[in-house]
């Protein structure tokens, strides 16, 4: 018996060690991942981050994945001619518009006063064609309420603005037929874009017909959808492409990276994303930005070792997708004062990339920041402009031993965002390295 009794001792004890030296190797290729979350609002450039992970560090796309890709820059150039196509009602622009001719002196009271009611009728039909999405990510609402104490937010929504060129198309919008009688290639283009059934998508490896391809480029190169497009801030535009219509239908397209890394898709569900970089194994999370996609985001909040939040500088002129009455830049801030400061990442290395610094650059040589953002009295340089929302992004942080690491990018070009990446991956790797033996 009591032999017995020492070997199972002895077999306890063995499967006790085995058990302790799995747990200690789990433990090891535990802290040799790096856990990293890409968060943001929406159509700030998360998946484009993510992309360029995977072209920098990683193995690059299979031919398969460009012809999906392919597929997706077809449903873009779509959504993109629809999008602007259906705002040329909603901002009462006609079709051949010539937005340089000189603006006539009405004489005419009633054209006068119906085009001063245009600007308020646009936005009451901008607010009950969009819904506002419920369960906004708001895990921390008392800090939410510090940060609209701080900063009283009297550029959360976006300012009337009395435009005439706008007032003007609106009253030849009216005298040319309005939504359904004006005639001529772009209203007949537009017709036929319209007609095509998108219901179902398109598939791999299919392209658009000949006529539609041709009735994109007709409604692209129209004078008053170029106004029409000029004015993108006022509704919702995908970064537009149908310019590219006939090469990118063309049978023997294959998209280039550059085309891979300009392609709008809403992300819909929680990727992960494995990339080697430096030895170490970085496991990206991607998100969906958009509010009703944010009530996912809490399960992957716990060991996160390192969030890069993403702004789109250039959105300080647009509203909100789900909120036609929200200043985007304005969400941005909301968003980020709450993730920033949630107890889980008291001591998670935090990145900010102001992205989309090309198209904010554009921006600012035709719509100062202080007409959306009054607080702001500075020159509207590049510079100026950029280190105002930069400091109101780290003044939001209230933890004092934190330390807000911020970048500006530019996440479709290559090499800007290779360098950017270079120096995030290796404050990343010591920061990680630092936590683990104690330091932090």
């Amino acid at each position: 018996m009591g032999n017995c009794g020492s070997a199972e001792t002895a077999v306890a004890a063995a499967a006790s060690k085995e058990i302790d030296n799995q747990l200690k190797a789990e433990q090891k290729n535990s802290q040799q991942n790096i856990k990293l979350l890409l968060l943001g609002p929406g159509e700030t450039g998360k998946s484009t981050v993510l992309k360029q992970f995977k072209l920098i560090y990683g193995d690059g796309y299979s031919q398969h994945e460009k012809i999906a890709f392919r597929t997706t820059i077809l449903t873009n150039v779509m959504t993109c001619a629809l999008s602007l196509i259906n705002a040329m009602d909603m901002l009462k622009i006609p079709y051949n518009f010539d937005p340089n001719a000189p603006i006539p002196t009405t004489d005419d009271p009633d054209d006068e006063e119906n085009a001063l009611g245009e600007e308020d009728r646009i936005r009451d039909e901008r607010g009950s064609a969009e819904e506002v999405c419920e369960n906004e990510f708001e895990y921390e609402p008392e800090q939410s309420r510090k940060f609209s104490d701080r900063n009283a937010l009297i550029e959360s929504e976006i300012p009337k603005i009395e435009n005439p060129l706008a007032k003007y198309a609106a009253k030849m919008y009216r005298k040319s037929g309005g939504r359904n009688k004006q005639t001529g290639p772009g209203p007949t283009a537009s017709a036929i874009v319209k007609g095509f059934d998108m219901s179902f998508g398109i598939s791999p490896g299919e392209t658009l017909p000949d006529e539609i391809v041709n009735a994109v480029e007709v409604v692209w190169k129209d004078s008053g959808i170029q106004y029409c497009y000029a004015r993108a801030n006022e509704y919702q535009l995908v970064d537009c492409c149908a310019y590219r219509a006939k090469e990118v239908c063309h049978p023997e397209y294959n998209p280039t990276e550059q085309d891979i890394l300009n392609t709008r898709q809403m992300t819909t569900t929680v990727t992960e994303t494995k990339i080697l970089v430096e030895k170490k194994l970085f496991r990206i999370f991607d998100v969906g930005g958009q509010r009703g996609e944010r009530k996912k985001w809490a399960p992957y909040f716990d060991d996160v070792d390192a969030i890069i939040y993403l702004v789109a500088i250039s959105s300080y002129d647009q509203v909100c997708l789900e909120d036609s009455s929200t200043n985007r830049m304005v969400e941005s801030m909301n968003l980020f004062d709450s993730i920033c400061n949630h107890p889980l990442f008291k001591m998670t290395e935090m990145i900010v990339f102001m992205n989309k610094i090309d198209l904010f650059k554009e921006k600012l040589e035709k719509t100062p920041i202080s007409q959306y953002f009054p607080t702001y009295q500075g020159p509207n340089t590049y510079e100026a402009c950029s280190e105002y929302f930069a400091s109101r992004f780290i003044a939001l942080n209230l933890f004092p031993e934190k330390s807000i690491y911020l970048h500006f990018t530019w996440a479709t070009d290559t090499k800007q965002i290779k360098a950017v990446l270079a120096i995030v991956n290796h404050s990343i790797l010591r920061f990680v390295s630092a936590f683990d033996v104690g330091l932090m």
